[in-house]
Parts: structure tokens; sequence; C-alpha cells
């Protein structure tokens, strides 16, 4: 994310436990260059609970708001442009990327370019592995179908043709 360039707000679980202690992982984001809003910083850092639910609520606020003060918007229905999260090689898929779309929508059979990588996408798979047909602005899927492994951080973005992807990569 810092890579991207992107708003973070970081959502600090298990906050519910009674060992759990919100100012050493303030600590250790601090170590790693992120600095939150507590410690003088400019990153949003709240403290939830997935098991009780706790904070979910502020958390849903602050990224409405955080959006409506970047005045973020999305065109769902032009190429899609975006992030590369995270990549790797896997076993038995090759090449794959969790792609962040910023705006359009993926869809498998695409022509994608990932920073010097290049492939048509043959499948998308959701957070919770299941296989899609397209994913829309601010939906992260992993894509199977890439030359190379791309770095995380590089932009993403669909050309007419596959060879106009390799000829740009």
């Amino acid at each position: 994310a810092q890579a991207a360039g992107v708003c973070i707000i970081i959502a600090m679980n298990k906050m519910d436990l009674p060992a759990a202690n919100p100012d050493r992982l303030k600590q250790q984001l601090n170590e790693h260059g992120v600095m939150v809003e507590d410690w003088g910083g400019s990153i949003g850092c709240m403290p939830v609970s997935a098991m009780t639910g706790q904070g979910i609520d502020e958390l849903l606020e602050r990224i409405t708001l955080e959006a409506e003060m970047l005045e973020l918007r999305a065109n769902k229905h032009k190429r899609a442009t975006g992030y590369v999260i995270e990549a790797q090689m896997e076993a038995g898929m090759g090449p794959t990327a969790t792609l962040l779309v910023r705006d359009g929508t993926l869809k498998v059979g695409d022509n994608v370019l990932c920073g010097a990588q290049w492939g048509r996408i043959k499948a998308l798979i959701d957070c919770q592995g299941k296989k899609v047909r397209t994913a829309g602005p601010s939906h992260a899927v992993k894509c199977m179908g890439l030359t190379g492994v791309p770095g995380a951080g590089d932009e993403f973005s669909i050309c007419s043709s596959d060879r106009e992807a390799r000829q740009l990569s």
C-alpha cells in the first residue's frame, strides 16, 4: 500500500482479548515507517474485534469518511487499472498476482500488463477462493495467466491485444 501511495487505514484486530496491546502494535508499525495518527502520523488506526464486532462500525465510518474526503470515484465501464498487492509463484498455478482494481472492470480473457510482466487472464479468484468472471472497482482478486511474477506495488492495466501487452512489457 505504501509503494502504491494509496490511503491506508489500519484495523487492529483481536482488541477484545485481555492480552491485547495496541501500543506495542503501533510501535511495531512505527519501526516499519508507518506512523499512526495517535503518534503524530497521518495513517488511521482503528481497534476492532472480528469475534465480537467491536469497532467495526467505526472502521466502516472511517473508510466512508476517507473516501468522501479524497473524493474517490471509479468508472466501472472502462478498462481496468490498479495495483499488484502481492505476487508469487504457486505450485500447480504458475505465476499469480493479487490485483486491487482501482478503476474499471477486470475480466477473464483480458490482456493484462503488470509492471514488466504480461499475460491473458485465465482465471480470477476472489477472497473466498471462488472463481469469478469479473472484478469491479475496489475489489481484490488473484489473477492467473501471467508470464512471470510482477513486483508488489506495480501498476497493472488492460491492453487491447497480447501483442500490445508484450511490446509494452
